[in-house]
């Protein structure tokens, strides 16, 4: 069960330092910002499941679940309020790849998914 733990503990700090490469080599921010959440969650999430495999204790698993949990909570609205401030700020290149959706839905006054369903365009 150690060597099983010890090889997620290991895939997740081989994600870590992935994602650190790639926050220092992306040139934007929007891939800055992919590589600092998706990937760090990843790794945590197997760490954690390492660290399940390795520790004894009711408490030390618990606290590990609960670290999982509140990353898993936590990264996406941080992602999602940088990515809008971001969008939001003037003067920061962005490069679409076709239409820009959020433009579109606060010209047209949509605040949330609930007023795009209702409104006719």
């Amino acid at each position: 069960m150690d060597l099983t733990g010890d090889l997620f503990i290991l895939a997740g700090a081989l994600l870590t330092v992935i994602a650190a490469v790639g926050v220092l080599r992306f040139r934007d921010l929007y891939s800055r910002m992919h590589a600092a959440t998706k990937i760090p969650t990843l790794s945590l999430i197997l760490i954690v499941v390492g660290a399940q495999f390795t520790v004894n204790g009711f408490a030390v698993r618990a606290t590990l679940i609960l670290a999982a949990v509140l990353q898993l909570l936590t990264a996406p609205v941080g992602a999602h309020l940088l990515g809008r401030s971001s969008y939001r700020r003037k003067g920061i290149a962005m490069h679409l790849d076709s239409v820009d959706e959020l433009e579109r839905d606060i010209e047209a006054g949509v605040t949330s998914p609930d007023d795009r369903e209702a409104s006719p365009g």
